[in-house]
């Protein structure tokens, strides 16, 4: 049995390892209902979705994490030392893991050069700015951004550290990791510098050829267990591209969508969802635990200062 253990309304990310023949039995429980479980069924347990936590729900997470640890349970990402978004940056940069670095609105002064683009620290939308080459662009964008209703504590400045992988198309990497093992993921190709859902291509087939051959050698597993290790995750999937011969891993998503085979002009590109999938799989069923008796959780050394009309109170769906 494995538990993922999501914000409301994300369950949809492990939809298709649910109904997989091959996979271990997976439960979903949401932390508005984790928060107020009095028992836990065993087996492993993944704590997801962090990034999406209010200060409060994070806590009270944490020392859930505690209990399940002190009852015996295997569990994967430990709220309180799992790195975020810009904290994550910044410790790859400053470890030499990345080339690139990171900055809150109020650290332009650091820059140290561009072009950069503006997102949000929290959630996973797309950035708020296209690619900036100056400061005044920049400054301009952060006005923007907090005039819109955007607070400048949720902005984040990020130096840009991507190239086309051949005229025209550039291409993001993944990987996840499952435990202690590195398991190389599909690669997304899109001809703007924001690849984020990609295209499908008919004319890159030695683009797919080169994934296939990725997927089975796995040559980036060495770096990246360093940038999971700095991250405190194990489980998740990182993004990253190769920017002048180097591996820059953008961020780590703790809740990645995963999901079966779909129509593509290529059969190499399938044959390589087919893989990647069955990967996936592979490394769910080391990390599965037997499901046995349900473990009883104490109140937690939160629970004394949230009245129960609270407890019955739901985290916010972030995007």
């Amino acid at each position: 049995m494995i538990g993922f253990l999501q914000t409301r309304g994300h369950g949809y990310t492990v939809k298709a390892v649910k109904s997989a023949k091959n996979a271990p039995a997976v439960s979903v429980l949401n932390y508005d209902a984790l928060i107020r479980a009095r028992t836990l069924r065993r087996g492993t347990n993944i704590f997801t979705d962090l990034d999406r936590l209010g200060f409060w729900d994070l806590e009270h997470a944490s020392h859930l994490y505690l209990q399940m640890k002190s009852a015996g349970l295997r569990v994967l990402n430990n709220p309180a030392t799992v790195r975020s978004r810009y904290p994550l940056l910044r410790a790859l940069r400053a470890a030499g893991l990345n080339d690139f670095n990171a900055y809150r609105a109020d650290e332009t002064d650091s820059i140290e050069r561009y072009p950069v683009f503006l997102r949000k620290i929290h959630g996973h939308r797309e950035p708020l700015s296209d690619l900036l080459q100056t400061k005044v662009e920049l400054q301009t964008a952060i006005d923007s951004a907090i005039s819109g209703g955007t607070p400048r504590e949720n902005l984040l400045v990020i130096e840009f550290a991507a190239e086309p992988v051949r005229p025209g198309i550039y291409r993001k990497l993944s990987a996840f990791r499952i435990g202690d093992a590195i398991i190389p993921h599909l690669s997304v190709h899109d001809t703007v510098w924001l690849v984020k859902y990609g295209k499908k291509f008919d004319n890159i087939e030695d683009l797919y050829q080169e994934e296939n051959s990725m997927l089975r050698t796995n040559p980036h597993a060495e770096h990246l267990k360093k940038v999971f290790d700095v991250a405190g995750i194990e489980y998740g999937r990182a993004d990253f591209g190769i920017y002048r011969g180097r591996i820059q891993v953008y961020e780590i998503n703790t809740n990645p969508h995963v999901g079966t085979a779909c129509e593509h002009p290529s059969a190499t590109r399938v044959a390589n969802m087919n893989l990647s999938w069955e990967n996936y799989l592979a490394g769910l069923r080391a990390i599965d635990s037997e499901e046995g008796a349900p473990v009883r959780l104490g109140n937690g050394t939160l629970q004394k200062y949230r009245p129960w009309k609270n407890l019955l109170a739901r985290t916010r769906k972030v995007p």
